[in-house]
């Protein structure tokens, strides 16, 4: 006869114990998947803001290219330049050659909800002094979305202090006189163009000389 072989310990989990091993495998499991989508959400923040800052530097830099080379009107025939002809905390119009040809365009930059955009209107060359259409002959292009600088003006203005040597700021510039006195316009943005995303705006902001602004009407060709 064969000897009959015992083996021993041969009882499973409890069901007390499978319990807890659910319970405790549930446990890491949420804490990984919590972990990665922490994650996932820390680098999709990133990656729009990224996304963020580049469209504000290229509208930053449109907008400064254009601004720096402001200069007065076809129309004016005053010795004084009338480069700026609007000058508010969310509206900026001012007179540029846009394309070239000598002519100076009527430029429009204005915030619009949190869109920023851009108009331009053409003078009539067929009369002298030239004349410009009161409204703008092309329709509004988008320079920027998801400005979101609320209260925060997108242009600020300075004027220059000969004696100190010293930019001023110039609060409201709603005269032709004020508007005549500014030589620095800055522009800052907050921007968020996916705030479902991003967890918060960037902010860029810069100070452009405004270059060509001279003395002499349609006539001048010196600057100051």
């Amino acid at each position: 006869m064969k000897p009959r072989l015992t083996i021993k310990n041969q009882d499973g989990f409890t069901l007390m114990e499978l319990i807890v091993v659910i319970l405790i495998a549930g446990v890491v499991s949420g804490a990984l998947l919590g972990l990665y989508a922490g994650l996932h959400r820390t680098t999709a923040d990133q990656q729009v803001r990224v996304l963020n800052q580049d469209s504000a530097r290229l509208a930053l830099y449109e907008m400064t290219r254009y601004i720096r080379a402001a200069c007065s009107s076809d129309s004016n025939v005053t010795s004084a330049s009338d480069s700026i002809a609007v000058a508010g905390p969310q509206e900026l119009v001012f007179f540029v050659d846009l394309d070239g040809d000598g002519n100076a365009e009527r430029a429009r930059y204005y915030l619009s909800n949190k869109t920023l955009r851009m108009q331009t209107a053409k003078p009539n060359t067929s009369v002298t002094p030239h004349t410009y259409p009161a409204g703008y002959s092309s329709d509004s292009i988008v320079i920027l979305s998801g400005v979101v600088n609320g209260s925060s003006p997108v242009f600020t203005y300075y004027g220059y202090n000969d004696k100190t040597n010293e930019l001023y700021p110039i609060a409201n510039p709603n005269t032709e006189g004020l508007r005549r006195d500014i030589v620095t316009i800055g522009i800052s943005l907050a921007v968020n163009e996916k705030p479902e995303i991003a967890k918060g705006p960037v902010q860029l902001s810069t100070q452009v000389l405004v270059r060509q602004r001279y003395d002499g009407g349609i006539n001048a060709t010196s600057g100051i």
